[in-house]
């Protein structure tokens, strides 16, 4: 008998690498909120929010936050965002992804961070930033921050087994999914839905710019 081929479920949800210190913001974090400050923004989302370590921050610097991810991440969060919304007034809601491709939210910038480099598929990727694209102003940005090179993934893929353009773990019963992705390859993926590269930004092992509808 032939063995039965296995299903691949993977949870993007699980993927992404917990911030060091909740308490103080990362520097993709504070490189979104500086740059969005500047450009004089008010209405943003945060697009894949995950278990909310970038959102006090990105609650404190705006006027109005829109919160963006799964179905399967708002049960793991529906806590956290009782919480939140009693603590920051800036706090506009919560859409799932699926919900949110639909919609036409009109914000002023989008965040993505730590996002794209977990979803397993070209399509997937470009789904999202055409839905993003869609959301946004005319003229509005988005701003995009992926893990580049980084150790923890490094040494995380010597134990990988390859899949579509990159990589899945085991976590049980599921996998996370990862790509080294490239700033070429990034930019090619925003370009194909629309936007406009405006601005680069260096920061060590990541790949981070920003770009405008």
């Amino acid at each position: 008998m032939r063995n039965k081929k296995e299903e691949v479920i993977i949870r993007p949800e699980y993927s992404a690498v917990g911030a060091k210190n909740p308490n103080k913001p990362s520097r993709a974090v504070n490189a979104a909120i500086s740059a969005f400050k500047k450009l004089k923004l008010s209405s943003v989302a945060e697009i894949g929010c995950g278990l909310l370590p970038n959102t006090p921050h990105i609650l404190q610097g705006f006027p109005l936050v829109t919160l963006v991810d799964t179905k399967h991440q708002y049960i793991r969060i529906k806590g956290k965002l009782d919480e939140i919304s009693k603590l920051y007034p800036s706090f506009n809601k919560f859409i799932d992804s699926e919900s949110f491709q639909n919609k036409r939210m009109q914000f002023d910038g989008a965040i993505m961070i730590n996002l794209l480099h977990v979803l397993p598929t070209v399509e997937g990727r470009l789904k999202l930033l055409k839905g993003v694209y869609e959301n946004l102003k005319k003229e509005g940005f988005l701003f995009i921050d992926v893990p580049r090179n980084e150790t923890f993934y490094r040494n995380l893929v010597k134990t990988a087994r390859a899949y579509t353009d990159g990589y899945i773990m085991r976590r049980g019963n599921y996998y996370t999914f990862y790509k080294n992705m490239s700033f070429e390859e990034i930019t090619a993926c925003t370009e194909k839905v629309g936007f406009r590269l405006t601005q680069r930004i260096y920061l060590g092992h990541r790949v981070t710019f920003i770009c405008q509808k």
